[in-house]
């Protein structure tokens, strides 16, 4: 069968400010104390994140990352656009209509959403679509803007510990390009899962038909603790499988990527598997969680520090809310 490969991919984080901690702190306690110095680097690993600047929409991050791919590759030559995000311009219509003026493209466009595995549930349908001879180029790209779903009113402790985990969140754009292979990269596996039963242990709970007018409700809100044990609990036998079916080991694999909503469940990922830390691209300390554009973000940021080269062999491992997990083993 043929192999589908990731030919371009890139980022975007031009129209953003970096935000530190101390100013998440600062802002959340102008009127008293909530949060302790130094909690969200503690618990989460996170000194910094990227906010979008006042005006900037989900659209014209993505359109900036699909940009920078536009410049090396003919814009014809794109037969498809999936915007693939847990955030959107608005609810309707798709953002990717939105996407698709910004850049000038004439191809059909839609859609994908599933929280933070959007991107690599977009990379298992792009691909579908090319194997299947229906398209043979498609444009995945995607803008978080996160920011808007963080509370900083909080009125006690218990608010508090339901909202947490947003203080980590951060935007970026991302894009990538895929198409069929001519040689032995691309991808060579994939499996997701999905444990529905857990779908209330990390959500938004706004904006759709169960608080379809309550602005209340338009805030991240998650059980991180108990999130992480069923990650941690229900990964390590996707990865066995994965090693399984394709006949590699842990040894073979050059490059782990995987979402990071903390570094501590990066570090207890790779002790469960015993796999170097060193393998796994960890950028969450600058960047924070940017939902599906983090594992897009930090392949890209690999790509620029002459880490991830072509022949080398890479798994992608996603989480999202949900619960969705998802791998990907791919040649690059």
């Amino acid at each position: 069968m043929t192999r589908i490969k990731i030919s371009h991919i890139s980022s975007y984080l031009d129209d953003t400010t970096r935000v530190s901690n101390e100013a998440i702190e600062n802002r959340l306690n102008q009127n008293k104390t909530v949060l302790p110095p130094g909690v969200l680097d503690r618990l989460f690993g996170i000194k910094n994140r990227y906010f979008a600047n006042k005006g900037i929409q989900c659209s014209d991050l993505a359109a900036g990352a699909a940009r920078n791919i536009l410049k090396e590759i003919d814009p014809e030559s794109i037969d498809c656009l999936i915007f693939a995000a847990a955030s959107s311009d608005l609810i309707e219509p798709a953002t990717a209509n939105i996407v698709q003026v910004k850049l000038g493209l004439n191809c059909p466009v839609f859609d994908l959403k599933n929280a933070c595995n959007s991107f690599v549930s977009a990379m298992q349908i792009a691909s579908g679509l090319i194997i299947s001879g229906i398209y043979k180029k498609v444009l995945i790209t995607n803008g978080e803007i996160l920011q808007n779903a963080i509370n900083f009113d909080i009125a006690d402790n218990n608010e508090l510990m339901k909202c947490l985990a947003s203080y980590t969140l951060g935007d970026a754009g991302t894009a990538a390009i895929l198409e069929a292979s001519e040689d032995e990269s691309g991808i060579i596996y994939h499996d997701i899962k999905t444990l529905g039963q857990y779908w209330e242990l990390c959500v938004i709970p706004g904006g759709g038909s169960m608080f379809p007018q309550d602005c209340s409700k338009h805030f991240f809100e998650g059980k991180t603790a108990e999130l992480k044990e069923v990650f941690l609990r229900e990964k390590g036998e996707m990865v066995e499988k994965c090693f399984r079916e394709t006949g590699f080991t842990k040894d073979d694999i050059d490059h782990f990527f995987i979402h990071q909503v903390s570094k501590s469940t990066v570090k207890l990922m790779a002790e469960e598997l015993e796999i170097p830390i060193e393998k796994f691209h960890c950028i969450i300390e600058e960047y924070g969680n940017t939902a599906a554009s983090s594992i897009p973000l930090s392949m890209d940021l690999a790509i620029k520090a002459g880490k991830l080269k072509k022949g080398q062999k890479v798994i992608i491992i996603g989480l999202a809310a949900g619960i969705s997990m998802s791998i990907h083993v791919m040649i690059w």
